[in-house]
């Protein structure tokens, strides 16, 4: 199918709405200006691209504003604008929802925590702390913008926003949207200025993307969200394409968390493939908004990635940055772009690079330093984040060239089996067939971190970066893609000399991992900021604050790891797990991946036990919490089969949705009654093999709320929370322990259930030889 843009929306530092933002884009504007949201003592810098005069109180709902964010009004006002030019209203038909971002509701908690901080004793659960969680936008947008049915946040850094897209896309290309509103939004706060700052990131002057003179970026803020839409759903509401989406590509450097490769090799080999995807080739190309920070390392990278993809055609195809104008605005930044590359096409006028004046020699390319009018058949717009996740999305005019292969067949939907899984917890480090251990009668956990012996698992030397959410991410998806035979390809961090094999490969092919947490590293984002409000920005550590990211632990187990296919974390509360899992799934399903480690990670935290789980997952007075990292490793059926390996588990079914889950289970296939062979079952009802068991990670009122009705209503139901530990990640453990009964052969079937406040997830499992 061809996908079309039918609808765009931007919040900017130049402007609100799209066709403002990209006038003074156009005419050359800079947004750069003293900073006005608040003051941190010892900043070497002191300018910003700020969205002035906004607030909360102007989308939330009255009398809620106290958990509200300045990102959260970004993003409402960019989605109204999207669906508004888009002519759609979600309440009159289906649409799905992505939003990609790292900040969320930090700038309105952070002084908040820093208080608290003080005092652990007094942590109290405060509405103020709703705007918190990195999932809190896409709520936020979804109750003032919605009704949405599938919703997800998404976050790889500074390419949060890109991924966002392609999440959209594939679902489209899979068909299991018809529409998606996909971007991201991110507002400023003094964690992130800082931060960079402490790298030695940002220029105090307004910075020269690719120049020679050029001394760091500067920090910005915006949202942006596009409509898609497959071209046969919008011409049968009249919609008109504003561009169409060819194709678009991720893959992860495993290299560095902060440092790019300096060759390229990845960035190149990300573009190759979003070209490929596209059925295009770089003569096709006239434009390339380019990622373009501004520091030192990213602009040499990106040149030498764009010469290798583009080779001869790279002296014709016009290069720009739009952080020469508005910033680096973070997990906004490929939405915001990938927004201005469709507007270029649509307007044929290619914006300049602002602060551009002298095109440093290594950085050679054809630069706009002015605005040029001129036809776009095609564009490419670059993302690069934290971590090496380097996102790549290519538009081009509506019907200007032929349809990209299969487009006119029906979704192909690919089969996923789980090939291995792993728990670390109170049990310690299990793989595959250990999970079961918390089905089994036992004491409740110790309060308190688990027992970790990071040198058993992990090379100290190697894991020196990872804090500690790191390590345990790292050990797990290790003891997952070891126990299935996988082979992952150690990458030493840092290190220069990349892999011929899978710098050639496609990305899709590569393994990858999609791992979150419900609310990041919040103790010791909490210890950074009481830092810099108790002795100022000089104290912002350099190695502290990469690990404040909340793609982060999955980055780094990239890195160590050798993970270089689609790497990005997911945040939704208390059913992260089940997000990530689900999500895996559906990229598989959909072709864009081939091996992918999924699941979450929860550290013990008197500010998530005490404020944030009672406040945000209504996770209350229910057990000892204790922590832990659980994941399992989903592949694609025919990719295994190649291989040689052995499934361990089939995926039969899954859905995810939102509200109070009465009727979520209508679609699931039904167990059969015990003792009667699923064939036997009639076919209107389709069944899947007994004896089957429903296991979820904690025990809940819309568990049960959503067995209401259904015929797994009456199959046995297990909980993993007593032994694993009552925290957000329960569910994850849940999963693993299905891998291990189906496994072993003790039951047939295993439903998933998992959920949080207004959002809920199945997965259904089953036996290899019953899929």
């Amino acid at each position: 199918m061809r996908i079309w843009v039918t609808g765009i929306g931007i919040v900017s530092p130049l402007a609100r709405g799209a066709r403002a933002t990209m006038d003074r884009l156009i005419a050359g504007d800079r947004a750069f200006a003293p900073l006005s949201l608040f003051e941190i003592a010892g900043t070497r810098a002191r300018i910003a691209a700020e969205v002035r005069d906004l607030s909360p109180e102007e989308v939330a709902p009255p009398g809620e504003a106290e958990g509200w964010s300045r990102t959260d009004a970004m993003a409402v006002i960019s989605a109204r604008e999207a669906l508004a030019h888009a002519g759609i209203d979600p309440r009159a038909m289906p649409v799905d929802l992505v939003v990609g971002g790292t900040t969320a509701g930090m700038f309105e908690t952070e002084e908040l925590l820093a208080w608290l901080s003080h005092d652990p004793s007094a942590i109290a659960p405060l509405k103020r702390m709703l705007s918190h969680p990195l999932s809190s936008t896409a709520d936020h947008v979804r109750s003032a913008v919605g009704p949405f049915r599938r919703v997800r946040s998404v976050c790889s850094a500074c390419s949060s926003g890109a991924n966002a897209v392609l999440l959209g896309a594939a679902w489209l290309r899979a068909g299991l949207s018809t529409r998606v509103l996909a971007g991201g939004a991110d507002g400023l706060c003094r964690l992130t200025y800082t931060g960079f700052g402490a790298l030695a990131a940002v220029d105090p002057d307004p910075c020269r993307p690719f120049d020679r003179r050029r001394a760091g970026l500067n920090l910005g803020e915006a949202a942006a969200f596009l409509v898609l839409e497959p071209e046969d759903a919008a011409r049968a509401r009249g919609a008109a394409p504003i561009v169409e989406l060819r194709g678009w590509a991720t893959g992860a450097e495993a290299h560095h968390i902060t440092n790019p490769e300096r060759e390229g090799r990845t960035a190149a080999r990300v573009m190759r493939d979003a070209l490929r995807c596209a059925a295009l080739t770089p003569s096709d190309l006239d434009y390339v908004n380019a990622h373009g920070t501004a520091t030192p390392l990213n602009d040499v990278m990106e040149s030498a990635a764009l010469r290798a993809c583009l080779g001869a055609e790279v002296s014709r195809i016009a290069v720009s940055s739009s952080k020469g104008q508005i910033g680096h605005t973070l997990g906004a930044a490929g939405a915001v772009e990938a927004a201005i590359t469709a507007l270029a096409i649509a307007r044929g006028v290619m914006p300049p690079t602002g602060g551009l004046e002298e095109v440093d020699p290594e950085c050679q390319l054809l630069h706009l330093k002015e605005a040029r009018e001129a036809p776009i058949r095609a564009a490419m717009s670059n993302s690069f984040g934290f971590g090496g996740t380097d996102s790549v999305l290519v538009f081009a005019q509506p019907e200007r060239f032929p349809p990209p292969p299969g487009a006119g067949s029906a979704p192909q939907r690919r089969p996923v089996v789980v090939t291995a899984a792993a728990t670390i917890g109170p049990l310690g480090v299990l793989s595959s067939r250990g999970g079961a251990a918390y089905l089994e009668p036992g004491p409740p956990p110790a309060e308190g971190p688990i027992a970790f012996n990071t040198g058993a698992h992990l090379d100290l030397a190697r894991a020196r970066r990872l804090d500690r959410a790191g390590r345990l991410t790292t050990a797990a998806v290790l003891t997952a893609i070891s126990d299935a035979g996988l082979g992952a390809a150690p990458v030493d961090a840092g290190a220069s000399a990349g892999d011929p094999a899978a710098d050639a490969a496609p990305s899709r092919t590569l393994p990858g991992a999609i791992v979150g947490a419900s609310f990041g590293s919040v103790d010791a984002s909490t210890a950074y900021m009481r830092r810099i409000y108790d002795k100022g920005a000089k104290y912002a550590s350099p190695a502290d604050f990469p690990n404040l990211v909340p793609s982060s632990p999955v980055g780094h187990a990239s890195i160590y790891l050798g993970l270089r296919g689609p790497v990005f974390a997911m945040a939704d509360l208390g059913a992260t797990a089940e997000a990530a899992m689900v999500t895996a799934i559906e990229l598989i399903t959909a072709g864009e991946g081939e091996a992918l480690a999924a699941g979450s990670v929860e550290e013990a935290s008197p500010m998530i036990e005490r404020c944030l789980g009672p406040i945000c997952s209504e996770v209350v007075n229910c057990g000892v919490r204790s922590e832990g990292a659980a994941v399992l490793l989903f592949e694609s059926a025919a990719r295994v089969r190649e291989r040689g390996g052995r499934p361990v588990a089939a995926v039969a079914w899954w859905s995810s949705w939102r509200g109070d889950g009465a009727g979520a289970l209508a679609g699931a296939p039904a167990p059969a009654p015990l003792g009667s062979p699923a064939d036997a079952a009639p076919r209107a009802q389709p069944c899947v093999p007994a004896p089957a068991a429903v296991f979820v990670g904690r025990q809940e009122e819309r568990i049960v709320a959503c067995l209401r009705g259904s015929p797994w209503a009456e199959v046995p139901r297990s909980t993993l929370a007593s032994r694993a530990g009552d925290h957000e990640g329960a569910g994850g453990f849940a999963a693993a322990a299905a891998v291990a009964v189906l496994a072993s052969g003790a039951l047939a079937s295993v439903l998933i259930l998992g959920g949080a406040p207004d959002r809920g997830y199945a997965i259904l499992l089953v036996a290899p030889g019953d899929a």
